[in-house]
């Protein structure tokens, strides 16, 4: 490990603490920025890009006018949302992201997602939740955006928490080199790796990448690199939710790693929706969240190969 590992930064948007859903017991979960995967339904969208962003929330403007008089490129006018309320309007195509808006706002509107920290920013912020890990069985996970796409500060934040005692999981896409994969995973405890679909066509066209890659990878890290994995499905229906896909997914799993890898099985939810309003995206499609019933049926696809699965995860 080089030298000045602590002083590494990469760009980081969230530093969740007390998270149950990432991971054996209870952890802080580090959410980097950037992502080579362009999902439809990502639940996640602030964390594509890898540079800072600006998130707007029109429910808590009040439409003062304040952020007008700061922004440096007269981005910002007051005008109507679509239920005719006035508030600040910010117009994307010549925004810089500065943030000094976000600086002068008394109502907490205007965020700017991601912020460079240093390996010793999160680690700090990680090993103030130490009592509640270690009573837990818990650890630290590194997720996305997509951490591979830090591999030295990924790798480096690994280290220094195994150095401090701490359990380590990625959550991943596992769209990366072999090189980028072996730097990564020798500091890491349980991958959290997705599978989004098992046909590399329909993989393409709703992630913008082809499967191959990412699936070359999950049997490279499990049966080469001996890191025990957890297979998840983000569960979206009229995506990937056919009776046919989450068999051939369980199929993967049994056949090309082991009957003891455990399948889990995310249900879609709509908080990436509010999310791209807030980055002034258009939303122009209509995902339906999955029944409970619906899990289920699939849940038990997955049992009938001699698998564990679980609802969430």
């Amino acid at each position: 490990m080089r030298e000045d590992y602590m002083q590494l930064t990469a760009p980081v948007f969230n530093v969740q603490t007390y998270s149950i859903h990432d991971g054996p017991g209870i952890r802080v979960t580090v959410f980097l920025k950037g992502c080579p995967l362009r999902c439809l339904w990502c639940a996640n969208p602030e964390s594509n890009l890898a540079t800072p962003q600006l998130m707007t929330y029109g429910t808590k403007c009040t439409g003062c006018g304040r952020c007008l008089s700061v922004c440096p490129k007269n981005a910002i006018s007051i005008g109507p949302d679509k239920n005719g309320k006035m508030i600040a309007i910010t117009d994307r195509a010549r925004c810089v992201d500065c943030g000094k808006c976000v600086d002068i706002c008394p109502n907490e509107a205007r965020e700017i997602a991601g912020k460079p920290m240093t390996v010793k920013e999160v680690l700090d912020k990680v090993l103030r939740d130490k009592l509640f890990i270690d009573a837990s069985g818990g650890g630290m996970t590194v997720s996305g955006g997509e951490c591979l796409m830090h591999p030295d500060f990924t790798e480096a934040l690994l280290y220094a928490a195994k150095q401090a005692g701490l359990h380590t999981a990625i959550e991943s896409c596992s769209f990366a080199s072999r090189e980028v994969i072996d730097q990564v995973f020798q500091y890491v405890d349980l991958g959290l790796l997705d599978v989004k679909h098992m046909d590399s066509d329909k993989h393409k066209e709703y992630t913008g990448v082809p499967n191959w890659v990412i699936l070359d990878n999950i049997k490279h890290v499990y049966h080469d690199l001996k890191v025990p994995v957890i297979v998840r499905v983000p569960t979206i229906p009229g995506y990937n939710d056919s009776d046919e896909n989450i068999a051939a997914t369980a199929q993967f799993t049994r056949d090309e790693l082991g009957p003891d890898v455990p399948v889990n099985l995310l249900p879609y939810h709509r908080l990436g929706e509010s999310k791209n309003e807030s980055l002034g995206k258009e939303i122009n499609w209509s995902i339906e969240i999955p029944t409970d019933e619906h899990m289920e049926h699939l849940k038990a696809i997955v049992e009938s190969y001699g698998l564990k699965a679980q609802i969430g995860g």
